[in-house]
């Protein structure tokens, strides 16, 4: 758990502000955390990643601060090369790489009137997950 804007949270709503924002042709390298007793297979739209690692962790009594507590280690070999969805386990922390490249079209993308980006999300594919908005939006800038 955490504050964003002086309020408790355990993880934001789509609505609340966008915090993934990287521009076109930014390489980034994300470590997510899964604090949750289920394994979550995370989607995310536009963009392919890459797992670098796995790395147990725990929060136990640190405040919501993870602690981890073994060594990192390499993907699966299923997990090799590029994905749009990656399996991320309970009290581990996947570390994915991913390049922002915007979709070539023969005709103008608008970006959004929302977030004056090209709104895209990223979101646990379980249904019941999708439908209570266990996404979050992406928003590349150009």
């Amino acid at each position: 758990t955490g504050s964003f804007e002086g309020r408790p949270f355990f993880g934001l709503g789509y609505e609340d502000p966008v915090t993934e924002s990287p521009r076109v042709g930014d390489v980034e390298i994300w470590r997510i955390f899964n604090l949750t007793a289920d394994t979550h297979p995370i989607h995310f739209h536009l963009v392919n990643v890459q797992v670098l690692s796995r790395q147990p962790f725990d929060v136990g009594s640190y405040n919501g601060t993870p602690v981890f507590t073994g060594p990192t280690r390499k993907p699966d070999l299923n997990e090799s090369g590029f994905k749009e969805t990656v399996r991320m386990n309970p009290g581990e922390c996947t570390t994915v790489i991913m390049k922002f490249e915007l979709p070539s079209t023969p005709f103008v993308v608008p970006q959004s009137n929302r977030t004056g980006g090209h709104e895209y999300v990223w979101h646990c594919h379980i249904l019941e997950h999708e439908e209570h908005d266990m996404m979050r939006p992406l928003v590349v800038r150009p």
